[in-house]
């Protein structure tokens, strides 16, 4: 399942729990594209629990989307929070990587963190301008 939420002015909410459907996948790369055209910056916390199994193909439409936007991602997000819930992927292709040292982390032009709490996610979404 995926949803997508905005429990805040400068907070977004991705969930991807459990496996990936076509229509999760649709709708996750609908979610970053509503991102885009945000004009204020906001902290994404993007939670990932259970087994993913998300679809090749929604991956390379996401990494495109990223590819696109690398140069305007400070004008909508202005953070990611990582929290990983006990998730793993299908393909194993993903480990368990840092998701502050990774080169998907690299690329962007803010900060990332990762935690396995959604209450802590949001208390550094929260605080976000002073870490």
């Amino acid at each position: 399942m995926f949803r997508s939420s905005t429990p805040e002015t400068d907070i977004v909410l991705f969930e991807m729990i459990n496996q990936q459907s076509e229509a999760d996948g649709k709708a996750y790369i609908a979610a970053l594209d509503a991102l885009a055209e945000r004009s204020e910056p906001a902290v994404l916390i993007f939670r990932v629990a259970g087994f993913i199994n998300q679809d090749h193909e929604i991956r390379k439409q996401a990494a495109a989307w990223f590819k696109r936007n690398r140069d305007r991602l400070d004008i909508f997000a202005k953070g990611l929070i990582r929290v990983d819930e006990g998730h793993h992927h299908g393909d194993d292709d993903h480990g368990h990587e840092d998701a502050e040292d990774s080169n998907f982390a690299q690329m962007l032009p803010f900060a990332v963190k990762r935690t396995d709490s959604l209450d802590h996610a949001f208390e550094l979404a929260r605080n976000w301008a002073v870490i």
